[in-house]
């Protein structure tokens, strides 16, 4: 109905643009006074300009909507505002004897269009950085062809410009280049600095064009009896022609990182709306300059209203198909528009639709619904979007609302009520793969907000609710039995076991029966370590977690037995890294080597040092340099260990790795990493105090003042 009411207000706005030009050729043609012209040709382009600034406003208007929002509503409402100057400027053409209009009116217009193309490139790279990795934004296909390596160069050139904005921000903190891969979290600044780094040639050639006298556009009178004139340049037409190229290469940039390629939805790409928008600007330009190159200076109203027309032709296009389309498309969609928080309108779509979210087969197995299934992915596409671009609470809610299309009973998700059980008896395997991990996703992001702020009892509250809850549906779903791949509740153990670390000792999660904190973390394990038989990785990392478990209830002999198991099982070559990308940090590595101390304080010193050896030598070096943490955290019971030898010749060899592999790279770092330098400094005083033998050595005074000066 929104569909069919907008397209008579698009034919009437359409109708009303072409009498406005008509109107305006009659005058042209009629009207053989300057004064009439420039009114009419004043009025028709503020007309235009204020269209545009409308669009503009109705962007803003709608700036909670969060579809618009992933559409980079920022980024839209500049775009169509520097149309709009672009458009209003069009009238210095009607002004040629004055110096002043001659020489505005190329900077302000090729300035605009050139940061509109920027806009375009700084757009798609955010979007294409933020939904997929590099490799798979540039390839169409399995190998990527000269295009797909060309749109590859030019990401990695527009990555380095926004780590360069982030090390100038940071003050040098931030190092360029810190960050692996250009998937990461990109915010509106990123993108903004880009697009300003792209204007530097144009703004340096126009501010030339503008104050160097040589070359500075003037007015020149070429008819003295009639009063006729023109903007001519001492240094001819060269420096627009090269204002001209410098503003049409981000527009072919732009099409060039919009072809189409894996992992981009087609509703983000604007590859068409820009080949569009060139197409009709090419047709018009066909007409207009051709005409004022046969009219010459004789006409001057006529000679500025073709001009203006070309600069329309290729802004006015541009304006409608990127953003007021967009803007209609998601207004007039209340599908898409249900992300809106003030709209009510989108539960209704969602309860017409999860009622029929899974259904039984004749087997007795539950099926799930394809169209369910397609919307969850779009919406979690969309989150992945919003947490990327740091807009972690907008994430939040479209896991709520992914959650909310698996409800049966009509009403909306609920933190704190989760699913009841017929729900989750209702939930197909892709269903309750979904589920599982859309919650540990919104754990990570109730987490978040807990780093943020420690004192948010809500995220604290919620960030485990979530998790307990992934744990108890995919138990106790009928559905578990049909999931191909089990691995996806693995990453759920995983989290539920760092949470428990933190949570106070009276805490008790919820959905445990009231069993005691120790009871909830040792089932918690042993249901880990039960789900991932004959998958070797994922069954090392549970059973690191067990042994972890037990050395936090003083069972160091449980654990070190636990601990020889998982050795028989872990590889670390061919583990380590696996667990590195699945689980953030290898905890099989870490709980070995801290099962040195153990080893050393129950009087098996040579069975710790043979240990120690082990570790340094065979899977120490598995772990990537950047891994600082890993690597600290694996070091300090080596090193502690080492240290508590009576010979000194241990100490110096726990002095000398700490030092190559975390003091060292985190001073070089400067401190940008989680490993704060100040830790690092403490450390190794004591190993230089164990190591020196009761001695003086070289920077005694020196570390003896850190540690008075200490505020901690």
């Amino acid at each position: 109905k929104q569909q069919t009411m907008k397209a008579p207000e698009q034919r009437y706005i359409a109708v009303g643009g072409l009498t406005l030009l008509v109107a305006l050729a009659a005058v042209i043609g009629s009207v053989d006074s300057t004064t009439s012209f420039r009114v009419c040709f004043g009025v028709l382009l503020l007309t235009l300009s204020v269209a545009q600034l409308k669009v503009a406003a109705d962007l803003y208007k709608h700036r909670n909507n969060l579809l618009l929002q992933l559409f980079q509503l920022d980024s839209l409402s500049l775009f169509v505002a520097a149309g709009a100057i672009a458009s209003i400027a069009s009238l210095l053409f009607a002004f040629p004897e004055y110096d002043v209009t001659c020489a505005l009116r190329q900077p302000i217009i090729l300035t605009s269009i050139t940061f509109m193309g920027n806009l375009l490139i700084g757009r798609a790279w955010r979007i294409g950085s933020i939904i997929s990795s590099t490799a798979a934004f540039v390839a169409s296909s399995d190998k990527i062809d000269a295009v797909g390596m060309a749109r590859l160069n030019v990401m990695n050139v527009l990555s380095t410009l926004s780590q360069l904005g982030r090390y100038v921000g940071s003050s040098g903190r931030e190092k360029i280049g810190s960050n692996s891969g250009i998937r990461r979290t990109l915010t509106f600044a990123d993108s903004t600095f880009v697009v300003m780094v792209l204007l530097i040639p144009q703004l340096v050639l126009q501010i030339i064009n503008f104050s160097v006298p040589s070359v500075k556009m003037g007015s020149v009178e070429i008819l003295e009896d009639e009063g006729h004139y023109t903007c001519e340049s001492r240094a001819g037409p060269y420096v627009l022609v090269v204002g001209i190229v410098l503003a049409a290469i981000p527009f072919g940039i732009s099409l060039l990182i919009n072809i189409e390629s894996k992992g981009i939805p087609d509703k983000f790409r604007e590859l068409d709306d820009i080949v569009a928008s060139m197409t009709s600007s090419f047709w018009m330009l066909l007409a207009t300059l051709p005409t004022v190159g046969m009219i010459g200076q004789t006409q001057p109203n006529a000679r500025a209203y073709l001009l203006a027309a070309s600069v329309l032709s290729f802004v006015l296009p541009l304006s409608y198909n990127i953003a007021q389309t967009r803007l209609q498309n998601v207004t007039m969609s209340t599908g898409l528009a249900r992300g809106n928080a003030n709209s009510k309108q989108g539960s209704s779509i969602q309860r017409q639709t999860k009622r029929t979210s899974s259904s039984s087969s004749r087997d007795g197995k539950v099926k799930d619904d394809p169209q369910i299934l397609q919307a969850a992915e779009e919406t979690a596409i969309m989150g992945k979007m919003f947490d990327t671009m740091g807009s972690t609470s907008k994430a939040v809610a479209m896991n709520r609302d992914i959650l909310t299309l698996f409800k049966v009973e009509g009403d909306d998700f609920s933190w704190e009520a989760g699913f009841t059980l017929p729900e989750i008896h209702s939930l197909g395997p892709k269903s309750l793969e979904v589920v599982v991990k859309t919650l540990l996703g919104s754990s990570k992001l109730w987490r978040s907000f807990l780093y943020m702020n420690s004192d948010n009892e809500e995220a604290k509250r919620r960030g485990i609710k979530c998790c307990t809850d992934a744990l108890d549906i995919f138990d106790r779903a009928p559905a578990k039995t049909q999931v191909s791949d089990r691995s996806v509740i693995f990453p759920v153990y995983s989290l539920m076991s760092n949470i428990a670390k933190t949570m106070a000792y009276e805490y008790v999660p919820p959905n445990t029966n009231n069993m005691s904190r120790e009871e909830f973390e040792k089932t918690l394990s042993e249901n880990f370590v039960k789900e991932t038989h004959y998958q070797q990785y994922h069954q090392c990392r549970a059973l690191a977690l067990q042994a972890d478990v037990m050395r936090r209830q003083g069972k160091y002999e449980d654990a070190l037995s636990v601990i020889d198991e998982m050795k028989s099982i872990y590889n670390p070559h061919l583990h380590s890294r696996v667990l590195m990308k699945e689980y953030i940090t290898d905890h099989c590595v870490e709980i070995i080597a801290a099962s040195t101390f153990w080893l050393h304080h129950f009087g098996r010193n040579d069975e710790a040092l043979r240990l120690c050896d082990q570790v340094v030598d065979t899977m120490l070096p598995e772990i990537e340099a950047i891994e600082l943490v890993t690597k600290s955290t694996i070091l300090t019971p080596i090193c502690r260990t080492l240290a508590k030898q009576r010979q000194s010749g241990a100490a110096k060899k726990a002095l000398e790795l700490y030092r190559t592999h975390v003091s060292d790279p985190v001073a070089l770092a400067g401190g940008g990493g989680k490993v704060h330098p100040s830790m690092c400094v403490s450390i190794m005083i004591i190993l230089k105090c164990c190591s020196s033998g009761g001695e003086v050595y070289d920077d005694l005074s020196t570390d003896i003042a850190h540690m008075l000066n200490r505020k901690d």
